[in-house]
């Protein structure tokens, strides 16, 4: 997810390399090459080859979700906190029927609240939003009326 909102805010509607990404990041070249290959193949993003190549976003930012971000590339991501060896300790004692229906309630939440959050939404309400070329300028000055207004709750404040 940090890697695509980098690309988001860094690219004014050019190609970033892959390598410069992870150097902003810190995160490893060669996951990050598997994750945009996901990505890619969903249409989210696509390469532009060359000298002045790299990655660029397919679709305006408020038509891109965490939520597709994450079922894309982190597929464990509903199930991590099942996985973990001490809520599975946890688990193996508590009653199956109430913990399925929890996770089951948890994982519909998780859903749908990340596919109400658009790469917009974050750039907007982290003040990067200074993409010359934005995609969808109306669409983040809506967002940032509706912050200013009160009208709309920051992400963070959706507790």
């Amino acid at each position: 997810m940090q890697a695509l909102f980098d690309l988001a805010h860094h690219s004014h509607g050019q190609p970033v390399p892959l390598h410069l990404i992870a150097q902003r990041q810190e995160l490893s070249l060669p996951f990050l090459e598997q994750i945009f290959n996901r990505l890619k193949k969903a249409g989210i993003v696509a390469s532009v080859r060359g000298p002045k190549g790299g990655y660029i976003i397919t679709r305006p930012c408020n038509m891109v979700t965490v939520g597709d971000v994450l079922r894309l590339t982190d597929t464990s991501f509903y199930a991590s906190a099942k996985e973990d060896p001490v809520t599975a300790k946890s688990a193996l004692r508590a009653d199956v029927k109430m913990n399925e229906l929890l996770w089951k309630q948890l994982s519909s939440h998780i859903t749908d609240f990340m596919d109400t959050i658009t790469l917009a939404d974050l750039c907007v309400e982290s003040h990067s939003n200074t993409c010359p070329d934005c995609t969808c300028p109306a669409y983040t000055k809506g967002v940032q009326e509706q912050l200013d207004s009160g009208a709309r709750p920051r992400c963070a404040a959706l507790g």
